[in-house]
């Protein structure tokens, strides 16, 4: 196991992050540059498809699918490591994701 102790060399990473991804990290069984690198990497990788996403549109600013499932993810992926999203952030994806879904119904796809 890494020594959970050791100094990172990016500056700005809160502390209850830096400990969630050492231990993700620990669960996968990956050093902790290695598991950065996969995530960062799969983030790029998200960013190039945003722009194949499917727009779904009501006349109101445009609600991706893409975008509402992206969220979905990082809630996911944040409460994987033992970090609780607020729940004004929970409250925000909720109504992007019912955004999504009002106006693929509507037919605005």
């Amino acid at each position: 196991m890494e020594d959970t102790t050791k100094t990172w060399g990016i500056r700005g990473i809160s502390a209850d992050v830096r400990q969630a991804v050492i231990t993700q990290s620990q669960k996968q069984g990956m050093k902790t540059g290695e598991w950065l690198t996969v995530a960062i990497l799969e983030k790029i990788r998200q960013d190039r498809n945003t722009g194949k996403a499917l727009v779904a549109t009501n006349g109101k600013p445009a609600v991706s699918a893409e975008d509402a499932s992206a969220v979905l993810a990082l809630l996911e992926r944040l409460q994987g490591m033992g970090i609780e999203p607020p729940d004004r952030m929970k409250k925000q994806a909720t109504t992007l994701v019912r955004k999504c879904m009002t106006s693929a119904k509507r037919g605005n796809v």
